[in-house]
């Protein structure tokens, strides 16, 4: 197409002279010369079947490249379209990752009032009966009970326990994080 583009450039100002040229000389030569083809209104005049190929070529293409450009500004703009929405949904995640964060706080803020009411109460209960309750516990919960009592309250109710339970107890109170 470039091709084609060159050639055209390089041949226009050439083509009165090529036309023009031939009329004037007086040759023996009595060939039949070639009438421009006939025109309709608006089209510019062509001297040669080469031109009009040429001017349609380039008529096809340029229209093709105003196609081009047209879709490729629709496609910018769905771009910026689709952008926009995956930043409002990105918003969107991230505040709903921060009610997350701050409903999380709030919940380990209740568990852990929790634990100290629950301290509380084993730790007024007598240590025999807060060890039986407290042995059968889930470990964590059991050592974040403790952890939560006075020094002598714990130390009474893990005197009342099994030994086994108690040393594990004792154990997971000192990896206590």
């Amino acid at each position: 197409m470039k091709r084609l583009i060159l050639a055209f450039v390089f041949l226009l100002p050439c083509l009165p002279v090529i036309v023009h040229g031939a009329d004037n000389k007086d040759s023996g030569d009595k060939t039949v010369q070639a009438k421009p083809a006939q025109n309709t209104p608006g089209e510019p005049p062509f001297s040669s079947v080469e031109q009009r190929r040429v001017l349609q070529a380039l008529q096809n293409e340029r229209q093709n490249i105003l196609k081009e450009r047209q879709e490729l500004a629709n496609r910018k703009k769905e771009l910026k379209r689709l952008e926009s929405e995956v930043d409002k949904k990105l918003d969107q995640l991230e505040t709903t990752r921060l009610k997350i964060k701050k409903l999380l706080v709030q919940k380990d803020a209740r568990e852990q009032q929790r634990i100290r009411d629950l301290s509380k109460m084993y730790a007024k209960m007598s240590p025999d009966k807060a060890a039986g309750i407290i042995s059968t516990l889930d470990r964590k919960l059991a050592v974040s009970l403790l952890a939560d009592m006075k020094t002598k309250a714990a130390a009474k109710i893990l005197n009342n326990m099994n030994r086994d339970k108690a040393a594990q107890l004792t154990t997971a109170f000192s990896s206590l994080k």
